[in-house]
């Protein structure tokens, strides 16, 4: 089944559910929600869970956000295109730096490549590219 068409009946199922009642009274309680899956995930890779149990959570994370999402009026599909396109006009301002810069992504830490995300993300805010 496609991501559209299981976003698709996510929300078809958690729209008939919040019309008999069974929702969350706010959006900021979905926000709750949320983090209690992500810890679940957290606990579940600490705990050494297989990749079965942690996809279990993953889902249940999604369906979460899918939620939040009809509750704000939010299109899933839209808003994700939008991130994935955001990270990766990023991600290639990251990559255009470090290149002038004469180095290979790999050949720097995890410090230096945060330092560069966050001053694209500072750069690209300055010229309204957002």
């Amino acid at each position: 089944m496609s991501l559209q068409n299981i976003n698709d009946r996510a929300l078809k199922i958690s729209s008939d559910a919040a019309d008999l009642g069974f929702d969350w009274a706010h959006p900021v309680d979905v926000l709750d929600k949320l983090a209690e899956e992500v810890a679940e995930i957290r606990q579940a890779l600490i705990s050494g869970e297989s990749v079965e149990r942690i996809a279990e959570e993953v889902g249940d994370l999604y369906f979460a956000l899918v939620n939040f999402n009809r509750k704000m009026h939010i299109d899933s599909s839209q808003a994700f295109e939008a991130g994935v396109k955001k990270f990766e006009r990023r991600f290639n301002a990251l990559r255009q730096y470090v290149e002038q810069s004469g180095c290979q992504i790999d050949q720097l830490s995890d410090k230096e490549l945060d330092d560069i995300w966050q001053q694209v993300k500072k750069d690209e805010g300055k010229h309204g590219c957002q």
